[in-house]
Parts: C-alpha cells; sequence; structure tokens
C-alpha cells in the first residue's frame, strides 16, 4: 500500500459565521491605476494597534484584517488619511461572503506578524507575510560581529487554488548599497525598513534613526535556505520545512474555533526506483565512453600554479574513473578536452577565452572556482563533457535508447527567448539513438509538423503559464510539460516530533519509506485528465539535507493527442546531467540546453 503524500495543496475548514463575529475586514481602494508595491500607505494600517493584518497582492485595493470594533472604520482613516495619496483613497468594510476565501486566509496568516518567538519572527510588511530565523541573519566580520548586513526572509504566499507557496527573499542594508544593481527603480523608490526593538522588521519612521533595509538582493549572489534537514532539531527548525510546522501550527492554535489548515495528500500513485542496477549501469556507460575516448587537459594559463592544479584534476581522473589524461596547450579533435581557464572577473580588461567549440568536445573549468568538493565536480565536469561530445556526434551515448522499445521517431522542443527575439528548438531522436537539432521559428504560412508545438509555446507565454517543454510522437500526439505551482511535503509533523525527542536516525530505509516518500526517487499520478509527476532526491544513501523540494509537474496531453509520458520516465531515472540528483525533465532537454549556449 502506498504511503500517502502531502502536497502544499491545502484544505481547510471555515466557520465564517464565528470569523464575521470575531473580525471586520475592510478594503482600500485607489482612484488611480495601481498602488505602488512598496508604497508607504500598504504599511500605515499597522501602526494601529487593532489592525491585525494588512494584505495587498497587486493593482487597486489593499485589505486590512481588524479585531471587531464599532470604532474600526474612524480608526483606519486616522491612521492612513495622513498619509501620501490618502486624497484618493476610499475605505469600506467588506462582508467575508463577498470574498474569496484565499484572501480571507491569507490575512489571517498575515495576522502571525505579530507572533511572539525567540527563534521565529514574522513581519507583515507592504502587505505580505514575511518570516525569519535568527541564524539565518548575515552579520560582519569581527570588529562589525554586531552589525547586521543582510536579512533573509521566507515569504509564505497562499494561490487562489489554496496553495501555500514559499519564495526567499533577501532585506540588505544600505551598508550594502553600492553592491546592489539598481535597474527600474533607484535605491530611493524602495520601502525602508528598520529592525525594531523586538529584532523584528518595521517600516522606518522620520524620526527612526539608524541603518535601514531594503527587498534587494546584492549582485551576483542568491540566498538559499534548505528544504529540510533532518541532522537534528535545530538544523531542521531552520530549512522551510521546520518553518511551515511552525506556520500552520500557529496559525491552528491562533484560529482555532475558526479555521483549520492541512495538507491535502495524494494516495494513489506509480514509483520509479532509482535501483542499484540503474546506478551501476549509468557509472558503466561512463567508464566505456572514457576509454573509448581519451581525455586531455589544456593549460590556457600556462604558469606554475596552473601546472599544479592540472596535475591534481589528472590525479582525480585517475582516482575516480581509472584513466590517464594527457596534457597540452591546443585542443585535440579527436580527445574529450577539459580547457583550464580563469573565471570573468580576471578577463574584466582583456578577452575572455571562453567560449563554444561546435565540432569538438570541451569543457571549461575555472581555476578560481573549482569546487571545493572534488569528487563530485569532477564528475560533473564528465558528464558535461560527454554530453558536448554527443552533441557532436549527434548520437546519445550516456544512455541505452533502445530500451525504451521505441520503434519511431520522437521529438522534444524548448523555447529560447531573450531581449532581442524567440526562438523554438527541436530535437529529433531516432529509434537508435541518433539525433539532430534544428531551430524553428513561427510561420503560419507553411505547413510543417513543428507549427502546433510553436502555437503551444506561444500560447502559453499570452497567457503567463510555464511551460518546461513539449514532446512530440510520430503521429502527432503532443504532450506538454506544464508548471503547477505545487510540490510535495514530507511528514513534517512526525519529523519534528521524532528530532524533538532525539532521535536523529531517520535516514533507515523503514524512515525513509515512512517520513520521507514524499522527497524520494520517480512518482507519477493522474487525475484522469492529465498526468502529473515529481521527482525527488535518491532514496538509497540519501543525505542529511534536501536543498530543494520535489516540484510537481503537469503532462497536458494537447488537444486529442495520447498521453505518452510514462513509458519516458526512465529518461530521468539517470544521474549523469546532475551529479548525484535525479534530473527534473527527460534528459533530452538538458541536450536542448547545451545546444542553445552555442547559439549565444
Amino acid at each position: 500500500m502506498n504511503v500517502p503524500i502531502k502536497t502544499n495543496q491545502l484544505t481547510y475548514k471555515f466557520d465564517k459565521a464565528l470569523f464575521s463575529k470575531n473580525y471586520d475586514v475592510f478594503c482600500i481602494r485607489t482612484s488611480e491605476n495601481h498602488f505602488k508595491n512598496g508604497a508607504y500607505i500598504i504599511d500605515a494600517p499597522l501602526l494601529s494597534n487593532n489592525v491585525c493584518s494588512v494584505l495587498f497582492k497587486s493593482g487597486r485595493e489593499i485589505f486590512v484584517l481588524m479585531k471587531s470594533n464599532d470604532s474600526n472604520i474612524s480608526l483606519l482613516k486616522d491612521a492612513i488619511l495622513k498619509e501620501d495619496g490618502a486624497d484618493r483613497i476610499t475605505i469600506s468594510q467588506t462582508a467575508v461572503n463577498t470574498l474569496k476565501e484565499d484572501i480571507v486566509f491569507q490575512l489571517m496568516l498575515n495576522s502571525l506578524g505579530n507572533y511572539e518567538s525567540p527563534l521565529l519572527k514574522f513581519n507583515n510588511l507592504t502587505g505580505h507575510l514575511y518570516c525569519f530565523h535568527p541564524n539565518w541573519l548575515i552579520r560582519g566580520r569581527k570588529s562589525e560581529a554586531n552589525v547586521i548586513f543582510k536579512v533573509p526572509c521566507l515569504e509564505l504566499r497562499l494561490s487562489p487554488e489554496f496553495r501555500l507557496n514559499m519564495e526567499v527573499h533577501t532585506f540588505t542594508s544600505e551598508l550594502l548599497r553600492n553592491k546592489i544593481e539598481f535597474k527600474k527603480k533607484k535605491f530611493e523608490e524602495y520601502p525602508k525598513y528598520v529592525f525594531s526593538a523586538h529584532n523584528t522588521l518595521r517600516r522606518k519612521l522620520k524620526d527612526d534613526t539608524g541603518y535601514s533595509f531594503i527587498m534587494r538582493q546584492t549582485k551576483n549572489v542568491k540566498t538559499e535556505i534548505a528544504f529540510l534537514d533532518i541532522q537534528n532539531i535545530d538544523r531542521f527548525n531552520q530549512s522551510k520545512m521546520g518553518i511551515l510546522t511552525t506556520v500552520l501550527k500557529s496559525f491552528n492554535d491562533r484560529f482555532s474555533d475558526i479555521a483549520h489548515l492541512e495538507f491535502a495528500s495524494i494516495t494513489n500513485y506509480k514509483v520509479l526506483d532509482y535501483t542499484r542496477s540503474v546506478a551501476n549501469e549509468n557509472k558503466q556507460a561512463i567508464s566505456n565512453l572514457l576509454n573509448i575516448k581519451p581525455i586531455k587537459i589544456v593549460d590556457c594559463i600556462d604558469d606554475e600554479y596552473s601546472k599544479i592544479f592540472c596535475k591534481e584534476i589528472c590525479d582525480l581522473l585517475f582516482s575516480k574513473y581509472g584513466i590517464k589524461a594527457s596534457y597540452g596547450k591546443r585542443i585535440a579533435k579527436e580527445h574529450l578536452n577539459i580547457r583550464v581557464i580563469h573565471n570573468a572577473a580576471f578577463y574584466a580588461d582583456s578577452e575572455d577565452p571562453h567560449r563554444v567549440f561546435n565540432d569538438v568536445a570541451v569543457q571549461h573549468i575555472t581555476f578560481e572556482d573549482f569546487s571545493e568538493c572534488s569528487e563530485f565536480a569532477i564528475s560533473t565536469v564528465i558528464h558535461e563533457m560527454l554530453i558536448k561530445d554527443d552533441l557532436v556526434k549527434q548520437k546519445i551515448s550516456l544512455f541505452n535508447w533502445s530500451t525504451l522499445g521505441l520503434k519511431e521517431d520522437i521529438d522534444f522542443g524548448i523555447e529560447l527567448t531573450d531581449e532581442q527575439n524567440t526562438k523554438y528548438v527541436f530535437m529529433t531522436i531516432h529509434p537508435n539513438g541518433t539525433f539532430n537539432v534544428s531551430e524553428q521559428t513561427l510561420n503560419l504560412f507553411e505547413a510543417d509538423k513543428y507549427n502546433q508545438c510553436v502555437e503551444i509555446f506561444e500560447n502559453a507565454r499570452i497567457n503567463s503559464e510555464k511551460v518546461y517543454g513539449i514532446i512530440r510522437d510520430a503521429s502527432s500526439n503532443i504532450n506538454v510539460i506544464k508548471d503547477t505551482g505545487w510540490f510535495t511535503i514530507p511528514e513534517i509533523d512526525s519529523i519534528k516530533a521524532e528530532l524533538s525527542n532525539g532521535n536523529t536516525k531517520l535516514r533507515s530505509k523503514e524512515k525513509r519509506d515512512e517520513l520521507l516518500s514524499s522527497c524520494l526517487d520517480i512518482k507519477m499520478f493522474s487525475d484522469g485528465a492529465s498526468e502529473y509527476y515529481f521527482v525527488g532526491t535518491i532514496g538509497n544513501g540519501m543525505r542529511w539535507l534536501i536543498n530543494r523540494a520535489a516540484t510537481i509537474r503537469k503532462i497536458e496531453p494537447f488537444e486529442d493527442s495520447t498521453p505518452m509520458f510514462e513509458k519516458l520516465l526512465p529518461l530521468m531515472n539517470v544521474t549523469f546531467v546532475h551529479n548525484g540528483q535525479l534530473t527534473i525533465l527527460p534528459f533530452p532537454f538538458k541536450y536542448l540546453r547545451e545546444y542553445a549556449n552555442r547559439l549565444v
């Protein structure tokens, strides 16, 4: 029997009559086209103690939740009518029966902004809900150890479909202003926040002193918060799933008589395990290829340090794959080439030697940036280089294509966009594993087998849908891979209970299947109309940390097409694209992305 898999799709109970007895909801509406995101008037209602929360999505409306009181409308007017733009707004009370329930529940979630905890902080800022853990704070070093430079936060947002989404943002101190890249808005145009006495963020007032923060990241930096960490209770509490347990418990405790939230579950699904035999097959395929075609390390730096570096790479290749690489300063067409260069910063005032080679397999590695986790890094280099070699030969060698049992051609397609134009690239794979890649444009005047596929991409962009790729078989059946805003949730309450009791041995097969089934291997299910799948981490020998959620993708047959995705699941049951991880899309899409890099 399948272990039920929880998702971020929420089910709820809601007593509207009791809510209306205890709370009032007001709508603040502007006569202008929209409220500017970050306008001070969005935070102004929170200056009133009777205000529980503020919600602003976009557009001309702001919603305010207040404890029920006959004087609320006058209190609200006092809080905002002295602010800029107040002469262009109206305030009206809104009956809960006229509101969409995701709006009401987001208002209740946002009211956790005044939640008190020594470890987890909540902020209701600019109509959104952010939370942060003190251990996420990025401080200065040595003499500046008490100075906070960045406040990474997690935004919790409920979609109209009642899916709870989590997005990482960073509030950065004005001390790092010169490291922030400003494009559409200047620094002065961003809402400013300060740390309050309770170590939470709040809107900066005119008489506030000290450094202010804006919600903006510094250049070339991405803040990451682990999805799940089961090493111990402290690490769990700092992960997204630890935050989520606290959020839902706090919500259900605070509104216990009025509302209740819990995760919906999927019970009927198919499983494709990443077995030891599959892992051995993948490893053997790489070893076989490296024995056929030799590797050459091309030193484009040629100094005493690069020589040592190249020797280290050579030793890694021998240690991991048992192969001896040759050295040189020139690319060799009959070899797989690892080209050693500096990173882009080194070539800021000169010509960058990094370039694309179309007729030979070349993988660049940078002297400054080669990973400290060198064994994994060299595996990634090898995988990427072999894909480049496949593109040169136009034949898939890292996977035995014939095992799929396909008797006819099959096409994989992606959309590529930049500031100038949009392209569509398709990979046609033949039954023997050979392939060709072609670029397409939308041409309504010529019959072409790709026209429908191109139109699907065009329509998705118009409708603001996220399409990851298209698959088309020889019978003109088209399956479209779409985003859902949906991801899986492990048994986080049970995990927290185990860790709180000191049990940190959660990686046994029994515990994995009981607590982490939603995060492991490849699983597929159907709602009758469309198919869905998600790709987790490898269950066998999993680590403490899962960095990213297993997102659920939708396979939508185009018009009256036949679903065909299930037979293609083995195309994700490989690790050669992401070292140590399963692929989240069938691997031919990786070939297409690599091909696209040549077009830049």
